[in-house]
């Protein structure tokens, strides 16, 4: 294309400007006028029945619990039948042999008491007979050193004096005797015999004079050392045996009155168990508590858990745990319904509130309740507990376990001055001003108007000041008029300045007065 050709396009741009953009469209708008408004919280429960028996084994020692048969579920029951036997064949056994160590220990500890009674009667007599010991060798061991050392001492040497001087007499008798016979030159038989004994007699007495004084030096060295150094022994072992005694002795005798006190404990511990062990057999059939129904687990905040386990436990040849809720037996009477009540929606949801309960399972019928309890601390994260009672049977065929919808009626109003909830705003720097954009006369901008609100519910919310049947509000906030757009479109008629919003026409103007 040539040059002269872009040029006179574009003084035909310039000559033709674009149109402006159009006025935006208004905000959808909202009549004011007395409408039903009804606040409610609704919530998810399930029926419970309030006579709900939960049933364990309190097993105080006996931990293996084999079941032999056991009620199936859902099986109707009265108090006193039985829901389970178990297998008690080892526990008999276990206390046949508890009874006979029993009657075994009593014996033994029957022996103890003898024994300790004997050991408290000897003790002090033992003690008294060390003492009686230490005070003897220390008599003997001074008297010795005192007086009987050197009386031995000259013992051993008149012994060995009179035996010198016997020897000495013999032979001088026999001197005189042989001088005697020897001067008559005559020998008869009877001197001779006289001679032949005073001759042995001095051989006995030379001998004995040797032999005492092999004694005399034998005592003198070895025997009196000796016998002070056994005297001594003896006081000092005296003294150690004493000291023994004194310290052994009462032990001993605490430690017996230990043993009888362990004995005593023990078989008190064993009296104990034996009794437990009884009662634990006693348990091993169980026996339903109440008329109902017999559901496998436990209810728990309105779920039944742990069924499906209860249910291989409960098999022959299962194992059960003791104080572990394994079934429970559903009583008769009217349900009652156990709900979860949301954080947002507990302040809602007050004690004597009027409830319409909807089964699950009857979807088309309404049944009036009220709300009987609130749990004044969550028993989830973010989760209350709320009891709904239905007010009169029910009439249903409805059992414990069934899923229902509550709705917790908080308000019910025929005329109400409510609004959509999207049409009240807030302000930005205090939250607590809620305010309203009042549509005018055409072509007017909106008024903003402050009102004060009530409740709400999902979709409305109740005005109780600012406004009045007939008020004409804004379902969003008005915008600001958008730019003109600058793009250049064709040639087209310009709409009349009248019919633009005054931003846009004043911009046209401009726009004009810019052209060459």
């Amino acid at each position: 294309m040539s040059r002269g050709i872009l040029l006179g396009v574009a003084l035909v741009a310039i000559a033709h400007p674009a149109p402006f953009a159009t006025r935006a469209a208004e905000p959808p708008t909202h009549v004011v006028a007395p409408t039903p408004f009804l606040l409610e919280a609704r919530l998810e429960g399930v029926f419970e029945s309030p006579g709900m028996a939960e049933v364990s084994l309190d097993a105080q020692r006996w931990t293996q619990l084999v079941v032999e048969e056991a009620v199936p579920h859902g099986a109707r029951v009265r108090a006193g039948d039985v829901l389970v036997r178990l297998d008690a064949t080892k526990l008999d056994e276990t206390i046949r042999d508890l009874e006979i160590a029993g009657r075994l220990a009593d014996l033994g500890h029957g022996l103890l008491e003898r024994e300790l009674a004997m050991l408290e009667k000897a003790t002090p007599m033992q003690l008294e007979l060390a003492l009686r010991n230490r005070r003897i060798a220390a008599e003997d061991l001074a008297r010795y050193e005192t007086q009987e050392a050197a009386l031995a001492v000259a013992d051993n040497d008149m012994s060995l004096q009179a035996a010198r001087f016997r020897s000495e007499n013999a032979e001088e008798e026999l001197d005189q005797l042989e001088k005697m016979y020897m001067q008559d030159e005559l020998t008869e038989e009877t001197e001779e015999i006289v001679l032949k004994r005073a001759r042995f007699g001095v051989e006995i007495a030379r001998f004995n004079a040797r032999f005492m004084e092999d004694r005399h030096e034998r005592i003198a060295v070895l025997e009196l050392p000796r016998r002070l150094e056994i005297i001594k022994r003896t006081a000092l072992l005296s003294e150690l045996d004493l000291e023994r005694a004194q310290a052994a002795l009462p032990v001993a005798l605490d430690r017996m009155r230990l043993d009888l006190e362990k004995s005593t404990h023990e078989r008190r511990k064993a009296a104990d168990n034996l009794a437990d062990l009884q009662a634990d057999r006693e348990r091993m059939t169980i026996l339903a508590p109440t008329d109902g129904v017999v559901y496998y687990g436990r209810w728990q905040q309105g779920k039944w858990i742990d069924a499906e386990q209860a249910a291989g436990k409960l098999r022959p040849g299962g194992k059960l745990e003791p104080r572990t809720v394994f079934l429970t037996v559903v009583g008769g009477g009217n349900l009652i319904v156990r709900s979860a009540v949301p954080e947002k929606d507990l302040a809602l949801v007050e004690v004597g509130r009027e409830a319409v309960i909807v089964p699950k399972s009857f979807p088309d019928r309404r049944l009036p309740g009220t709300v009987a309890a609130v749990s004044d601390v969550p028993v989830a994260a973010g989760r209350f507990e709320a009891v709904i009672e239905p007010k009169g049977p029910l009439g249903l065929q409805l059992v414990a376990g069934m899923a229902t919808d509550v709705r917790v009626v908080v308000a019910r109003l025929p005329a109400a001055i409510a609004v959509p909830k999207k049409a009240v705003f807030s302000d930005d720097l205090d939250d607590s001003q809620r305010y309203v954009y009042v549509s005018s006369a055409a072509g007017k901008t909106p008024q903003r108007r402050p009102v004060a609100v009530g409740r709400s519910n999902d979709t409305l919310m109740e005005v109780t000041a600012g406004l009045a049947p007939g008020d004409v509000i804004l379902l969003e906030k008005p915008s600001a008029a958008p730019a003109p757009t600058s793009a250049p479109v064709a040639a087209e008629p310009k709409p009349a300045a009248a019919n633009q919003p005054a931003a846009v026409a004043g911009g046209e103007q401009a726009e004009r007065k810019q052209a060459p």
